[in-house]
């Protein structure tokens, strides 16, 4: 699959956006609620997608801890998003995008994932066409029935842009943190991508 395939077809999108690093700041919100609960410090490093690791904790912990900020509502019921997220939803959906979310908040289980974005959007006024939880994110193009060519996909995970690009979706990283520096077509900000979304013409 060439990664560099043509831009999608069609004035207007699906977009399958990730959450948390995308539209949710949760790394930012992680990190001191953590360094609370191990009473130590911790210094938020995202050159690496896995910025947990840089703590000694392995993938194992990170989900434990994980769970139990999402059971004691500390995290993804609670917190402002990254600043640009409210305008740029508004801008998307007035030019007729329609908005995923897929995210892998499945992860803390998905009734707890599901509940807690469901609330989250709700109180910060956020609209979007689905919620989909999925470790496996373009299983959701045949669980939503969407043609690839048709949509767009958003990730702060190179790894998951990868998926969505062997699926023949046209794939962005979210480089939010402006440490990215592989081969992906990338931006800084939501903002960002719906600037490069409008740059997009429809295949021949």
């Amino acid at each position: 699959m060439n990664r560099y395939a043509n831009a999608p077809r069609g004035a207007t999108k699906d977009i399958l956006l990730d959450v948390d690093g995308v539209i949710y700041p949760f790394p930012e919100l992680f990190t001191p609620w953590l360094a609370e609960r191990l009473e130590r410090e911790l210094e938020l490093d995202t050159s690496c997608w896995e910025f947990y690791e840089q703590w000694g904790l392995d993938d194992v912990e990170f989900v434990e801890h994980l769970v139990d900020a999402v059971r004691e509502q500390a995290l993804w019921w609670t917190g402002d998003p990254y600043p640009d997220v409210v305008a740029t939803f508004g801008r998307l959906q007035r030019q007729g995008h329609r908005i995923h979310l897929v995210t892998a908040r499945d992860v803390a289980g998905a009734e707890a994932g599901l509940a807690a974005t469901e609330h989250w959007l709700a109180s910060h006024d956020l609209e979007v066409t689905s919620v989909n939880l999925a470790q496996d994110k373009p299983q959701v193009l045949t669980v939503l029935d969407l043609q690839p060519e048709h949509c767009v996909a958003v990730d702060d995970g190179p790894h998951h842009v990868a998926a969505w690009e062997d699926a023949g979706v046209y794939g962005v990283v979210m480089n939010r943190w402006g440490t990215y520096g592989g081969g992906h077509r990338s931006v800084s900000d939501l903002a960002g991508f719906a600037d490069h979304l409008a740059t997009l013409r429809p295949a021949s």
